[in-house]
């Protein structure tokens, strides 16, 4: 099992439904509370999340995210992290 840094910087388009809108949030919000072990936090001052998550490949993580209903709306960023002792 590996860690994870992951970033996910939601563009919703501003013509958006908000009905449509606030059903991909409702739906990704319980999605991305579904994911084992995952720590999310908010990036103060934005809709930028950031999380630590482990699994086993990236392949595991590209597979949870591409399952959120907003992830065509998302920029992504994920880097395996790897330990250290200074």
């Amino acid at each position: 099992m590996s860690t994870w840094l992951v970033r996910l910087s939601p563009h919703i388009p501003g013509d958006m439904d908000p009905e449509i809108r606030a059903d991909l949030r409702g739906r990704t919000r319980a999605g991305l509370a579904d994911w084992p072990g995952a720590r999310w936090w908010r990036v103060a001052g934005s809709d930028t999340l950031v999380a630590l998550v482990d699994a086993a490949t990236s392949a595991d993580v590209h597979e949870r995210i591409t399952a959120l209903p907003l992830h065509r709306y998302l920029a992504v960023s994920v880097e395996p992290l790897s330990g250290y002792r200074p």
